[in-house]
């Protein structure tokens, strides 16, 4: 499997525009149903038992979108994510898409696998220094701790016999979640200065660049294996509680200003960081491969999206800019956010505020 790395996402510095925004005004009512986003660390034992048992629900039941190679609903999570990777990181979609993801999972959660209690983040800060020792990761109910053999494959814990499908080309076969904990990794770009210094830029486009640099990065980075693969991370349930904990930062920035930040978004559709070429092949016609009618076609056999070109970012086209509704290269509040067709298409625009419906969500910060 080639593993693609993390640690070079907060390397991309973009010059993205920024649209001025307008005021903001809720005029809908909060939702009243909503779901509380907790820390890992303050969930009691029979909550932390009660929602790993809810992700093994989705290991085990059966896929519903019609994805090809697809096992289970957990499989097709990790597919929705891998396809797209390269639209959803190093972009203006990045938070909003990540917050859109989790809610996701969140929903199969409790719609499919009769979860009700909080969903979990892992406030990193607070294992600085000491990765393993982390309750995620010790202890029990956990996650499970570190890999072990040449493939770094869980050893311990409720997921250790959990099998993934999905490979960067969107082919299948069958592997391990895997793990190397590098706390040296995780202490370096986690640290709660680093947080704070994204918690006090100004403009949308800057605390996005900087959350998904080293906050976002440390999470990744510190867990290695499985989470560390740009594509396929979503296989370690890790995955929902890093970004979870990421979502929480970009919410407790949107808090400081939310008249204007509850609405303002920029950035482009299509990264400028650019991948090292000859990586993964995807081929076919233009815009995303394969048959050209979905995003990207459901299908396992690599003609997923973009066209030719290994890994290298393609450059913007009008059938990319059409799908996604913006009217051009810049991202924009009528960005559809895509999740394979495990819930529907939603626009960025519905997920800016937690307290709208599709989120429906409150962070206790």
């Amino acid at each position: 499997m080639i593993t693609t790395s993390i640690l070079a996402l907060g390397a991309s510095l973009l010059a993205f525009s920024q649209a001025a925004q307008a005021p903001y005004e809720r005029k809908h009512a909060p939702c009243t149903s909503k779901s509380i986003r907790k820390s890992w660390a303050d969930l009691t034992a029979a909550e932390k038992q009660n929602y790993i048992d809810a992700d093994l629900c989705l290991m085990t039941l059966p896929p519903k979108s019609g994805i090809e190679g697809a096992i289970s609903r957990w499989d097709e999570l990790q597919y929705a994510h891998a396809a797209q990777a390269r639209y959803i990181h190093n972009v203006g979609a990045f938070l909003p898409f990540h917050r859109y993801f989790v809610t996701v999972h969140d929903h199969l959660l409790r719609a499919e696998c009769n979860y009700t209690g909080p969903l979990p983040y892992w406030d990193e800060p607070l294992d600085v220094g000491d990765i393993a020792a982390s309750p995620l990761f010790s202890g029990e109910p956990s996650f499970g701790g570190n890999g072990t053999g040449s493939k770094n494959c869980i050893a311990d814990g409720p997921f250790v016999n959990v099998t993934l499908h999905f490979k960067e080309d969107l082919s299948t076969t069958e592997y391990c979640i895997s793990r190397s904990l590098n706390d040296f990794a995780f202490s370096m770009m986690a640290a709660r200065v680093n947080v704070e210094e994204c918690l006090e830029k100004k403009s949308f486009g800057d605390a996005w660049r900087c959350l998904e640099g080293r906050p976002h990065s440390g999470g990744h980075a510190g867990v290695l294996g499985t989470m560390i693969n740009i594509l396929l991370s979503p296989g370690d349930p890790v995955f929902y509680l890093h970004h979870g904990y990421l979502d929480r930062l970009w919410f407790d920035w949107q808090s400081r200003n939310p008249t204007k930040r509850l609405v303002e978004i920029a950035g482009n559709n299509t990264p400028e960081f650019i991948f090292p070429p000859g990586g993964f092949n995807f081929t076919g016609p233009p815009p995303f491969g394969g048959n050209g009618t979905g995003f990207p076609p459901f299908r396992g056999n690599g003609t997923g999206l973009p066209p030719g070109g290994g890994f290298a970012m393609p450059a913007p086209n009008k059938a990319f800019e059409d799908y996604f509704n913006d009217g051009g290269s810049l991202t924009t509040l009528n960005h559809t956010l895509w999740s394979a067709g495990i819930m529907e298409n939603v626009t960025i625009e519905d997920v800016m505020d937690p307290e709208r419906a599709f989120v429906c969500a409150d962070y206790l910060l």
